[in-house]
């Protein structure tokens, strides 16, 4: 049951932007929560991608506890992103997430079900390599489609 809500609660990643996130935090704040929560991400992935290269011996329950911990952060990232953010100099975020809000919130939510789909693979019986490399591809990719275009290098 907690990792269908999980799943479900990661398709909604970017779904929307914080309507009172700005009431919350400061944007300079926001944006170091931000890259927390992104550096987080960064360390799953780094394991669940060494794991599908055969860098790190594979193991299920890793994976899934990986991909869960993920699952259970990608929801906070909607309190970071508003409009006040778009104006700090540390942020990465390029002016175009701004432009294409839809689009930018459409790649998260491909992120958030290909990760919804990684943690229910991941936690059933018999999930091995085979299965576990093109469900960890499809979560990295789902990084990459989202830097790729709205992210400063």
């Amino acid at each position: 049951m907690l990792k269908k809500a999980i799943a479900l609660a990661t398709l909604t990643l970017l779904g929307s932007t914080g309507v009172q996130s700005a009431d919350l935090f400061k944007p300079e704040d926001a944006v170091k929560y931000r890259q927390a929560i992104y550096q987080v991400f960064s360390a799953q992935a780094g394991v669940m991608g060494g794991m599908a290269q055969g860098k790190i011996d594979f193991d299920a329950a890793e994976i899934n506890k990986r991909a869960t911990n993920l699952g259970k952060i990608a929801p906070m990232l909607g309190d970071t992103y508003f409009p006040a953010t778009r104006d700090v100099k540390e942020s990465k975020l390029k002016a175009a997430a701004w432009s294409n809000m839809e689009d930018f919130q459409s790649k998260g939510q491909t992120f958030g079900k290909a990760l919804g789909e990684l943690i229910e693979a991941s936690s059933k019986p018999g999930f091995d390599l085979k299965t576990a490399r093109p469900a960890i591809g499809a979560v990295l990719q789902g990084c990459k489609g989202c830097h790729d275009d709205y992210r400063a290098k």
